[in-house]
């Protein structure tokens, strides 16, 4: 039987949360524990894919670099939270660099073993799936608002992102850790100009500064969103 610490491990990530010790220690053993410090890229573009990965401790950064070696940031995932899956699914190399933000804490699981670890626990199947369907719909809303939105609504719509995945973790509608270069990143803007959308939403009263924390009034800026116009109408 693994250690107790081990078995806490495990059921930190929220699919194996309610296991009993008999199936937490089965999937114990199917999963490694690894920590990466901030700045270490965890997997990159392009190399095979063996593994994926459950984050169950900060943050990382998924992004696509070109040969020129710019960078679009796809998206920035916090605990709980799993990547690599789709290598692991449809052995194809890399989509994505993924990189620690913050120092983090993963448990890896071998490709070999995903069918052992669904059996074990179902529930995981069922987070797969539901996270590539959220992956794809926030890649669908990216693009569209690239095509039809000005950098106003793009860095308004980040921020309602962030702030109710906050709010539905937590129960607070905030945006902590994040600096507006990451903000405007995801929002396909510059620093300066992110910044400058987040002081004029400040005056208006969608969102209000406390340090380097942002607070987000959801309702208001969704509304904001939803009242505007398509560019290309």
């Amino acid at each position: 039987m693994p250690d107790e610490s081990t078995l806490a491990r495990v059921r930190a990530f929220p699919a194996f949360a309610g296991l009993p010790d008999e199936d937490a220690a089965k999937l114990a053993r199917l999963l490694t524990y690894r920590r990466f410090s901030r700045g270490t890229h965890i997997v990159s573009q392009d190399q095979p894919g063996t593994a994926m990965y459950l984050l169950i401790a900060g943050r990382v950064k998924v992004a696509i670099a070109s040969s020129q070696g710019k960078e679009l940031v796809l998206d920035y995932l916090e605990a709980p939270a799993h990547f690599g899956e789709m290598s692991v699914v449809d052995a194809e190399p890399r989509s994505a660099d993924v990189v620690a933000v913050t120092d983090v804490e993963v448990l890896m699981l071998d490709a070999r073993d995903l069918a052992a670890a669904v059996q074990i626990q179902p529930k995981l199947a069922v987070s797969l799936i539901a996270t590539l369907s959220r992956r794809v719909r926030g890649l669908i809303g990216r693009l569209e608002d690239i095509v039809f939105h000005d950098a106003y609504h793009r860095v308004m719509r980040v921020l309602l992102n962030i702030a109710t995945a906050s709010y539905e973790s937590s129960g607070v509608p905030v945006i902590e850790g994040f600096t507006h270069a990451e903000i405007a990143s995801l929002a396909g803007v510059s620093r300066e100009t992110a910044s400058r959308i987040i002081s004029a939403l400040a005056r208006e009263g969608l969102v209000r500064t406390k340090g380097r924390k942002i607070v987000v009034d959801l309702i208001a800026v969704k509304e904001r969103l939803d009242s505007e116009p398509d560019e290309l109408e």
